[in-house]
């Protein structure tokens, strides 16, 4: 967990970088939780899931509000 940590930055090098360490961080440890029905491991990786979705949804609204209306549009 020591490359993994949320929050910071919100450009786009950075969004992909948490994005691959988060991967990599749920992998070893998801894998764990599950073989050993560790419910108090799980409820922590619950926990850093919904870290990572706020983290998400802070670079989508920073995306939107320089994009604006043209967010919105398809492509």
């Amino acid at each position: 967990m020591a490359d993994y940590q949320i929050g910071g930055n919100l450009k786009l090098v950075t969004v992909l970088e948490k994005t691959r360490a988060f991967s990599e961080f749920l992998q070893n440890r998801m894998a764990r939780a599950l073989e050993t029905e560790d419910p108090t491991e799980l409820h922590y990786l619950l926990a850093q899931l919904d870290d990572y979705h706020s983290y998400m949804w802070r670079y989508h609204k920073r995306l939107h509000a320089g994009r604006g209306e043209q967010a919105d549009l398809p492509e």
